[in-house]
């Protein structure tokens, strides 16, 4: 565990590192330094969402904000916020495979133990119990949501949006009661 706390230190300290100008340098040696530690979080770049918005935040954004001062086959763009843009992405995405790596080999005891050992005792409790209920709120969340994709559509989709989120949060308030008595009873 101790290795990997410390490559993610190293990775998101070279991630503030990071110009433009040291961009072809800094990014492949930590890219191949997370290949190299955890291939599982490489696995983030196989999902079309993920690469779309990245491309979006690359080279969506020179495209409306700034000084256009260069063009590219005949669509003028910021050549200085491409530049910024650009070192933002490869920020957030080494950041990012950091944060993966480091919590694909760090399990909820051993982050509860090193969170005891800087005297977060109540903190510890509070992160191994979301853990326990994160997947039954994630349950709530994806069945709300495919309810209301099937519900049939009213003219005015604000009001409607806002019905289903009220169903979300009730729900989840309801959950939320029936977890916290089912630990209260488990506790006495």
């Amino acid at each position: 565990m101790k290795r990997y706390v410390l490559l993610s230190v190293i990775l998101v300290s070279s991630a503030f590192f990071i110009t433009f100008e040291n961009l072809r340098l800094v990014v492949p040696a930590a890219l191949l330094a997370v290949f190299v530690a955890d291939r599982r979080a490489m696995r983030i770049f196989l999902r079309w969402k993920f690469l779309l918005f990245l491309a979006i935040l690359a080279f969506g954004i020179p495209l409306f904000i700034g000084n256009r001062n260069d063009m590219f086959l005949g669509i003028s763009y910021s050549h200085d916020v491409f530049q910024m843009s650009l070192v933002m992405v490869h920020r957030s995405v080494i950041i990012l495979l950091s944060i993966k790596m480091f919590t694909n080999h760090i399990s909820v005891e051993q982050m509860a133990a090193a969170l005891q050992r800087i005297r977060l005792k109540q903190f510890s409790q509070v992160f191994s119990i979301s853990m326990r209920a994160l997947p039954e709120i994630r349950t709530i969340a994806v069945s709300t949501f495919q309810e209301y994709r099937q519900s049939p559509k009213r003219k005015n989709i604000f009001s409607e949006s806002f019905d289903w989120l009220v169903k979300l949060v009730v729900r989840l308030l309801a959950y939320a009661d029936q977890f916290s008595v089912e630990h209260s009873v488990k506790g006495e």
